[in-house]
């Protein structure tokens, strides 16, 4: 079946699970899916892998070998016997893993830290010791000095037939020996270091530096060439895959040294450093003070549940002739420390830290392969890993097919409930699929979350099993026999945040008299159609666009404003009451409100001062678990007495009035004579602010004996009018 068959058979049934949850009824609940190879590399796999097309299948368990005591692994090569040699510090021991899985220790050191290893054709085993930078080679329990590149580090080592190639540091250059004794130096890099090198199908030999991350290629003619200036500071891994493909780890670190220090195996503190020319290849370098360095092993922080904020950050490139470099994969939070080639596969399996994962990565295609305890898997080798950040070698083991999936946490938003569960995928007869859950309020799981609930093989679509909570997490574990094994395709689970109450951001009332109107609009939807233009050659159908209400005057009228907002997206609505200023007891206004304002007619209202209550609900679509919130507003006026105007003085040409309210001051006053244009009175004291004012008219000879009429309005926009016979 399809995905989108998948997707299309599911919504039926996961309806009629969500419809009989109880818990659930209060408004439609939100589902986190978990269905893609990207979904589920989120988690941890133990014993289960990431299919590529987005799946939990069972991979093998992996053992962790006894016998390894080492404070880190640094590099590893396999012998032509199925043996591993694994390069550990700080004793300086080689360790050799035989075929049966057996630890013994092939050879120590004088130097701490084995840095790099290699098989020879020859089957001697090649190391390099640091610091000092010696080669060695070890054959039969002996042990001799190979090759000295007089450097303070060597970082890899690589054969092309029986010439050796070694990546150094401090200075970064590439050397090739021909035999015991007899090598040269054929690039000096301007990094400080080359951490990586590998051989192609052709004998090309392909390097990667510390410092400014580049790429190099050694031709078959000894020119070296630049193949990719990464964005990151060092790579970390180049190897071969099939079909004549490379591909290439590049890394960056916020705690890398700004100096160069690679940020991916041990880490000399800063020291002063001999300048050296770029002489030509071959040239000897010359003789540098001895400098006393102590070495010590990088190791990433493990990883919280927040996300790192770009403190590590990888890139994987995808190499080949001809063509441009390409970046297949990449992380903002994990460095790549490895690489390997898929055993008969396609693409490369990265070992990564903080957070102790082995992804499988192709150039169309990324899934999770592993994950383990110790958070940083820095080496890799057919069917072993090796880890830092607590030492360890892993192999995997044949038996009866059994892991364990951990899904991420995931947050809700809010403490939320949990309904339905559902998964799909194959179990077949002999296979077992077993489900397990729990819930907590903190991001990262601790010791306030709920316990694990029972392991229980689950019905398809059954209820979910975690008390409430923000943060929910799921495992699953897989069991197969022989030939049997299950998978799983598909995840889902269904949550109701718990219904948050509204907020009522601001209640308040307009001036007096004034109202919102909006335009009258028929009982039909009409539809505009819509002209073509440059995006495209079809018309459309569109509702004509609302206006916005308008602001107009109406006498007698209060109009009240609010703003307010639900956290859940919820509709709202709204019921105003009201109670005069002096008194307790509110009464009901109008319920049932979905506008945001709301005007109404105050004269039926004795003067005073009342106080309104606006009550946002969101019961409409929660109405099991309505919540509502409430804000009163400030004490509103509402004065619909005009002011009273009477006579205080008179003489000729000049009359004396007052104006007296008495709730509102008085906001202007204006006199006309014989009904022409009204003339503005400004108040004898200059500023009309109080409910009593006086002003004085002063008139023209001509105008004595006309009629007179004052005007005055108050600040409820109550008007009031006497007449007068001029003085």
């Amino acid at each position: 079946m399809t995905q989108a068959a998948l997707r299309r058979a599911r919504g039926p049934a996961l309806l009629a699970i969500l419809v009989c949850a109880a818990s659930l009824s209060a408004s439609t609940p939100k589902i986190w899916v978990v269905d893609s190879a990207q979904d589920f590399s989120l988690g941890e796999a133990r014993g289960v892998s990431v299919a590529a097309e987005g799946a939990l299948v069972l991979s093998g368990e992996w053992k962790k070998l006894d016998g390894v005591s080492e404070s880190a692994i640094f590099a590893t090569a396999r012998e032509k016997d199925g043996g591993l040699v694994f390069g550990t510090g700080d004793a300086g021991r080689i360790l050799r893993v035989t075929p049966a899985g057996r630890v013994e220790t092939l050879a120590t050191l004088e130097e701490k830290e084995v840095t790099a290893v290699a098989v020879g054709p020859d089957g001697a085993v090649y190391a390099a010791g640091a610091p000092g930078g010696k080669i060695y080679r070890i054959q039969g329990g002996k042990s001799a000095v190979y090759y000295e590149p007089k450097v303070r580090y060597v970082w890899a080592l690589t054969f092309v037939g029986n010439i050796l190639y070694v990546g150094t540091g401090l200075p970064g250059e590439i050397h090739r020996v021909t035999a015991a004794g007899k090598g040269e130096r054929i690039h000096a890099t301007t990094d400080a270091h080359v951490r990586a090198l590998c051989a192609d199908g052709q004998g090309r030999v392909w390097a990667g530096t510390s410092g400014s991350g580049l790429i190099l290629r050694v031709e078959t003619s000894g020119r070296v060439v630049t193949v990719l200036d990464s964005p990151k500071t060092e790579i970390t891994s180049i190897v071969p895959g099939a079909d004549g493909l490379m591909f290439a780890a590049a890394s960056s670190a916020e705690t890398g040294g700004g100096s160069g220090e690679p940020i991916s195996a041990p880490t000399p503190p800063t020291a002063p450093q001999a300048r050296r020319s770029e002489g030509a290849p071959g040239d000897e370098p010359r003789e540098r003070p001895e400098v006393s360095v102590s070495v010590s092993t990088r190791v990433a922080p493990a990883a919280s549940g927040a996300s790192s904020s770009g403190r590590y950050s990888a890139e994987i490139f995808l190499l080949q002739d001809g063509e441009a470099a390409r970046m297949i994969w990449s992380s903002n939070e994990e460095m790549v420390f490895a690489l390997q080639a898929v055993p008969g596969g396609r693409g490369v399996l990265a070992a990564t830290g903080p957070r102790g994962r082995l992804y499988r990565i192709a150039p169309d295609a990324a899934s999770l392969e592993l994950t383990l305890d110790e958070k940083q898997l820095t080496v890799l080798a057919d069917g072993a890993i090796g880890t830092n950040a607590s030492a360890a070698v892993y192999r995997r083991q044949e038996g009866t097919p059994r892991g364990e999936y951990v899904s991420p946490v995931k947050d809700t938003g809010r403490t939320s409930r949990f309904g339905a569960f559902r998964w799909q995928g194959d179990v077949p007869p002999g296979a077992k699929v077993e489900f397990s859950f729990r819930s907590g309020e903190s991001a990262a799981p601790d010791s306030t979350w709920s316990s694990w609930s029972a392991w229980a093989v689950r019905a398809q679509s059954a209820p979910l099993d975690a008390p409430p909570g923000r943060y929910l997490q799921w495992k699953v574990r897989l069991s197969g026999s022989e030939g049997k094994v299950p998978r799983v395709r598909h995840v889902e689970a269904a949550y109701r945040n718990r219904n948050t109450p509204p907020v009522v951001d601001s209640f308040a009332a307009m001036a007096p008299n004034e109202v919102y109107a909006r335009s009258a609009s028929g009982s039909q939807n009409v539809f505009e159609t819509t002209a073509p233009d440059e995006k495209g050659i079809f018309t459309s159908l569109e509702e004509p666009k609302t206006e916005a209400p308008r602001r107009l005057l109406r006498k007698g009228y209060r109009t009240l404003t609010w703003k307010a907002t639900d956290p859940d997206g919820d509709p709202l609505t709204y019921e105003l009451e009201f109670r005069r200023a002096d008194s307790d007891r509110y009464l009901p206004l109008r319920k049932g409100l979905k506008e945001s304002f709301y005007s109404f007619d105050t004269s039926a209202l004795p003067d005073g001062d009342y106080v309104f209550r606006l009550t946002a609900s969101d019961a409409e679509a929660n109405p099991e678990d309505r919540r509502t919130a409430s804000r009163e507003s400030a004490p509103v006026r509402v004065d619909n007495t005009p002011p009273v105007i009477r006579k205080i003085s008179s003489s000729p040409g000049v009359l004396e009035v007052e104006a007296a309210d008495a709730l509102s001051p008085i906001l202007e006053a204006e006199y006309s004579v014989d009904a022409r244009e009204w003339v503005r009175l400004e108040p004898k004291d200059g500023l009309s602010d109080s409910p009593t004012e006086s002003f004085v008219i002063r008139l023209d000879p001509a105008q004595r004996g006309g009629f007179l009429i004052v005007r005055v309005t108050d600040a409820a926009r109550n008007v009031a009018s006497a007449s007068f016979t001029a003085p």
